[in-house]
């Protein structure tokens, strides 16, 4: 049974702003910490967890960036990454043969911080078909009351995590991803509070995230200032609790919602359709493989970060800062998240002026296909960058993430908001997650395989990922859109006939008074 509110329930725009800043703000702070990843490990391998693993590791040569004389491990041809930049240079990469740092290669350090992402990043989205229920069902408050529980939970982990007992680091990155999804999926709705800018509301809200995985950077500046991370845990878990205050400022079950896109001529906010109608069909398939598939490219970049640079500086202070760069890279991807949503939503308008309803709708289900054409193209650019090391590579895949890590989710959002019925909004968005989260534990596997065949464990993913362009290019396909348009909205002749002329004669209306 789904929730229930007042229907007559009105929000005045002071409320809905301060509902719509709160949302802002939390998402660009917490809703996807866990992504922080690179810049994280960087920190705990400077603290030394996990390095008891590196005892008795000899580390190849051919997984540094040049040759080390006193390691005489013969390189295999698959692990000769060519990288003869700092052969000149007067220096050597920081080795530490008594793994006290634990910043240098060792493979099953790297394989452990590697595994937790992975288990972290599964556990952020697979219970999202619960989260959307959650939603559903029970509603805004308790969704975001547990989300805020969680994320303080995660946060308090975090700071009990030491060399001496560092698993403590799994337990505090499942909260911090579970705490993270429930609260990012709670403030997609918050779009509603703004019908006549959604897309590009619910795309600043949903590509904001991204900006929340630079959180990490503060325990690399508050280490220099002499600051325990433990102490700056504590803080962001008490930062963390006012998410659920905030809450009680909120409508208990949802935002109330007013729709152009939904079942005609029905009431705004109902659905006559069963969810599987929307699930099953060809864009759900095709959309939910592009999700995935970009996703993966993303997080299999992220997960591999910290290894190249590695691979790709000639000294551990250069691999810091290419750690810093990538969390100022997501600072700046708050600006760019919102873009695709404001160019959906001029598309949108762009539709209301043709005299056509069956085409003006058709119009709106195609406005994506640029902004997921554009994130798609960016992905690739951003993936094919890991086979090169060198510092140019670096800083392109730097500029290409900061497109396409907040507009795989804000574009996805928007799509799901605008091609299916806005009932199931809140479970497919749960369900796509859940999915995509599921086969995302294949990033572990992935390398793992990796480790002993660089190349051609990348060259799959990315293969796979240029097949999802088929998501974009069939928005493209005006009869398959508008047989999916007549499916979704149950529309007939008699009442696009109607339609057509309710619209002509609003139009000429002007014209007559002139």
């Amino acid at each position: 049974m789904k929730c229930q509110q007042d229907p007559q329930l009105e929000l005045s725009l002071a409320r809905r702003v301060t509902i719509f800043v709160i949302g802002v703000v939390e998402s660009m702070l917490f809703a996807g910490t866990v992504f922080g990843w690179p810049q994280l490990v960087h920190v705990l391998k400077v603290e030394g967890l996990y390095s008891d693993l590196c005892h008795g590791f000899s580390t190849p040569s051919s997984l540094l960036p040049h040759a080390h004389t006193s390691l005489n491990t013969p390189t295999p041809p698959h692990q000769a990454f060519n990288n003869t930049r700092c052969h000149g240079l007067n220096n050597t990469f920081e080795i530490s043969r008594s793994h006290i740092v634990g910043v240098e290669q060792c493979g099953p350090q790297d394989e452990r911080f590697a595994l937790i992402f992975t288990v972290a990043v599964g556990c952020y989205s697979v219970p999202g078909v619960l989260v959307g229920y959650l939603l559903h069902h029970a509603g805004l408050r308790v969704t975001r009351v547990s989300a805020g529980t969680m994320l303080t939970m995660g946060f308090l982990f975090l700071g009990m995590a030491t060399k001496e007992s560092p698993n403590w680091v799994f337990a505090s990155m499942i909260f911090l991803a579970l705490g993270g999804n429930q609260l990012r999926l709670s403030v997609m709705q918050f779009g509603d509070l703004f019908p006549l800018h959604r897309s590009t509301a619910i795309s600043l809200l949903s590509g904001i995230y991204a900006a929340s995985a630079a959180l990490f950077i503060i325990f690399q500046y508050t280490a220099s200032a002499g600051l325990q991370r433990s102490h700056v845990c504590w803080f962001l878990a008490a930062l963390s609790t006012l998410s659920i205050f905030l809450t009680f400022l909120m409508p208990v079950h949802h935002i109330p919602v007013q729709d152009n896109y939904e079942t005609w001529p029905s009431e705004p906010g109902t659905s006559q359709q069963p969810l599987r109608r929307s699930l099953l069909s060809g864009s759900s398939f095709l959309h939910t493989y592009w999700y995935f598939l970009n996703l993966l490219a993303i997080n299999i970049y992220q997960q591999t970060y910290n290894v190249w640079v590695t691979a790709s500086s000639c000294s551990v202070r250069e691999a810091g800062w290419y750690s810093i760069l990538f969390s100022y890279s997501n600072l700046v991807t708050v600006f760019f998240g919102p873009l695709g949503g404001a160019f959906t939503d001029y598309m949108v308008r762009r539709a209301g002026n043709t005299s056509s309803e069956l085409r003006r709708r058709v119009m709106e289900v195609q406005a994506p296909f640029l902004p997921l054409l554009v994130t798609s193209l960016a992905t690739t650019a951003m993936y094919m960058c890991i086979f090169i090391f060198h510092p140019a590579a670096i800083y392109i895949s730097l500029v290409a993430m900061v497109l396409a890590r907040p507009c795989t989710i804000a574009i996805s959002t928007a799509y799901i908001r605008i091609r299916f019925p806005a009932d199931h909004f809140n479970r497919l968005l749960g369900i796509y997650g859940t999915i995509s989260s599921v086969l995302m534990f294949l990033q572990y596997p992935q390398f793992v395989w990796a480790q002993n065949m660089y190349y051609a464990a990348h060259a799959m993913v990315l293969a796979l990922q240029v097949l999802s362009y088929m998501n974009p290019i069939h928005l493209l396909f005006t009869p398959l859109m508008r047989h999916a348009v007549i499916l979704r909205d149950q529309l007939d002749e008699d009442q696009l006939r109607e339609a057509n002329i309710s619209k002509e004669h609003t139009r000429e209306k002007p014209q007559r008074r002139l």
